[in-house]
């Protein structure tokens, strides 16, 4: 892997814990700032390949290590949430500091698999304040793939009453899948990832509720989100299928919509193969969107209703 063009930095999250986020700037005076989720078992420097993209565009990168994830600094809490409120109330609290840093400027935000379903439940219950001028969700894991069997699932509710803070340890499921779940073609990232020191294989019982309730309600949630949003998906994703994606895209109510397949990619867009394409798609669908909110209004337009 290149070395990262980013610079790490600590915040402090609602409840005095800190976390880190990686910032790339941009190159010369900002004209937006970029807000990026990583997904389970992820990281900031997923983002690296938009980051460096953006910057010379006039666009800064923002991406904040999530709780509970890798490179959360305290140990204990890797692999656990007490409920996704939480996550809630950190990014709240983290775009008030970007808002505090940028003032006037708009914000994108980008969410990959299960920082795009994050996206999308607090989107759905956000004040206007933290609403964004566009969105977009890459690989959107926004529904479950499969229920469980009806004796996984009592032992699951069962373990919740009792235990929930026992973790559950995913490495002896993966073996023994028949076939590996591939996330990308590019051999040399998945080499990369299988080492990875934020790489979560142990995650407790409350907090696979946590997970299962983020994303249960992400069908529901499309409803409510009425900005400029593009959706990329993957025809070989192991998380999400092509079907439950386009159901979700048509859940969302705003004309201004788009969806993008990659039919030879995989989950991770950023890291596969057609990653120059995607790269493409995505920042002149921002610059688009960020020229049109500078182009003068006419003079007979009403004014449009401010989200922000």
């Amino acid at each position: 892997m290149l070395p990262p063009t980013c610079t790490q930095h600590p915040w402090t999250a609602p409840d005095g814990a800190t976390f880190s986020y990686s910032h790339w700037p941009s190159h010369a005076e900002p004209r937006a700032v970029l807000v990026a989720i990583h997904g389970l078992s992820g990281a900031a420097l997923d983002y690296e390949p938009l980051g460096r993209q953006l910057g010379p565009l006039g666009l800064a990168t923002y991406a904040p290590e999530l709780r509970g994830q890798g490179n959360d600094p305290v140990p204990a809490r890797r692999g656990d949430l007490d409920r996704i409120e939480t996550w809630f109330a950190d990014l709240r609290a983290f775009l008030a500091i970007l808002r505090a840093q940028h003032p006037g400027l708009p914000l994108f935000y980008y969410g990959e698999s299960m920082g795009a379903a994050l996206l999308v439940r607090f989107l759905a219950q956000a004040d206007p304040l933290d609403q964004p001028a566009a969105l977009v969700l890459a690989s959107p894991v926004v529904a479950v793939q499969q229920q469980p069997p009806f004796w996984l699932n009592a032992l699951f509710r069962t373990l919740l009453i009792l235990r929930p803070g026992h973790r559950v340890d995913l490495r002896p499921l993966a073996k023994r899948d028949k076939a590996p779940r591939l996330v990308t073609r590019d051999e040399s990232h998945r080499a990369w990832f299988a080492s990875a020191p934020h790489k979560l294989d142990v995650f407790t019982v409350r907090f696979f509720k946590c997970l299962q309730d983020l994303i249960s309600g992400c069908m529901e949630a499309a409803e409510r989100l009425h900005l400029p949003i593009l959706v990329l998906y993957a025809r070989h994703d192991v998380f999400i299928s092509e079907e439950r994606v386009e159901s979700f895209f048509a859940r969302l109510p705003g004309p201004d919509k788009e969806l993008t397949l990659y039919p030879e990619s995989y989950h991770l867009l950023l890291h596969d193969h057609d990653r120059d394409e995607v790269l493409e798609r995505v920042t002149g669908w921002l610059l688009q969107k960020l020229n049109a909110r500078s182009l003068p209004r006419p003079a007979s337009a009403a004014p449009a209703k401010s989200r922000s």
